[in-house]
């Protein structure tokens, strides 16, 4: 009699256990973010068709796709043009470009969009009309509004000195923050001395024009990890999907965040003494990049912690190649031969451990991710359907 009472008690925590787990993992708020890296974007193009092709193998499903599986997918300057390309819609109403099409976007456009023939002098270095012209024909009139899943797309105004966050949720209080997918796309991924900053108007609630003069987002956010999770957690204001990750609940959060690559794993030839003979012209060639690498190894550091600190590491993985050389750490090496080794830094990165304290690979982690994005997903439909 105690022994089948034991086995009652065992089966009821079980069951209590299993329900518990799945309602905790129907109610978690999914997060994608893609940094800026511009031609450097070919290494989470890698990464992002892997994910999407094990979603397909997991739900059996060849038409699923990223936006199917993330509440809120944020980038900046070629994340945020990987980002419109995910979730814009295409006449079906579906995202218009699969994963697997994204690395191919690069070569078949890079080599024309970092090409310096016909730029005005003085200028910007490379031509800007290419590179606008191919964004609208990908995207078209489709406004913010129209996106599939939550965007954060950022981008900077000279003329305000402000950033510009442009997300689906904020339009109730800024309509005219409603822009075409191609301006929004075109801004964050105009860097300073690259391309030309983009200028265009919008209209407010009450019907006035409002201008925009933007360049890349970088300068708001080059890693947009903390900014998406800004956004998400202030949703969980208004949207009940959202709640369960008010007061930063990382718990009840999967994060996944992609990087461009950095050489941060390299000690640079720079010395102080070296560096004490420099001008003003070769800190600029160097500092850009100083720059970027410490604002995406910060926030990655901010975010480890926080989520160790809950006990929820297992919710947070940043995928980056910290050991760049050569060609592949320029931002606008487009030449067919750099692009082929940015795909197989993507590959190669599959491959290697997450960290040297964690050996699970990043493709085992992902398939992890995966796993959990199809699961979430499915409890939240069978749900819907009662």
């Amino acid at each position: 009699m105690a022994t089948t009472k034991s086995f009652l008690i065992l089966i009821f925590m079980i069951l209590a256990t299993t329900s518990s787990t799945f309602a905790t993992l129907e109610e978690m708020v999914t997060v994608l973010s893609i940094d800026g890296g511009a031609i450097r974007g070919i290494i989470p193009g890698v990464i992002l068709e892997f994910l999407e092709g094990q979603l397909q193998e997991i739900d059996n499903n060849t038409d699923a796709r990223l936006a199917d599986y993330f509440d809120v997918i944020g980038g900046t300057s070629t994340g945020g043009l990987l980002t419109a390309m995910i979730t814009t819609p295409n006449e079906n109403n579906r995202p218009f470009a699969a994963a697997k099409e994204l690395v191919p976007f690069y070569f078949e456009h890079g080599p024309q969009i970092f090409n310096s023939s016909g730029r005005p002098i003085p200028g910007p270095r490379y031509n800007s009309r290419y590179l606008m012209q191919v964004i609208q024909e990908k995207l078209g009139e489709t406004r913010l509004h129209q996106v599939l899943t939550e965007v954060v797309i950022s981008g900077f105004d000279i003329k305000t000195n402000k950033p510009v966050i442009f997300t689906k949720s904020s339009l109730a209080n800024s309509p005219e923050l409603d822009a075409k997918m191609s301006d929004i796309s075109y801004s964050t991924a105009a860097a300073p001395t690259y391309f030309a900053p983009h200028y265009f108007t919008t209209n407010t609630s009450n019907g006035d024009q409002y201008e925009f003069n933007l360049v890349d987002g970088g300068l708001a956010a080059g890693n947009p990890a903390l900014l998406s999770i800004s956004v998400a957690t202030k949703l969980a204001e208004e949207d009940p999907a959202f709640a369960s990750i008010r007061s930063l609940n990382y718990k009840k959060m999967l994060l996944l965040s992609l990087g461009t690559g950095t050489t941060s794993d390299f000690h640079r030839t720079y010395t102080a003494e070296e560096a004490a003979r420099w001008g003003i012209p070769m800190w600029m060639t160097v500092i850009q990049n100083m720059t970027n690498a410490a604002s995406s190894y910060m926030t990655d550091y901010y975010l480890s912690t926080a989520f160790q600190a809950l006990d929820s590491q297992n919710n947070y993985l940043r995928v980056q190649e910290n050991a760049l050389t050569g060609t592949t750490t320029a931002w606008d090496d487009a030449s067919v031969a750099n692009m082929e080794l940015l795909k197989q830094v993507g590959e190669n990165l599959l491959k290697k451990p997450v960290s040297k304290d964690n050996p699970e690979t990043y493709e085992e982690a992902l398939k992890r991710f995966a796993n959990l994005l199809s699961e979430r997903k499915k409890l939240r439909a069978n749900k819907a359907s009662y």
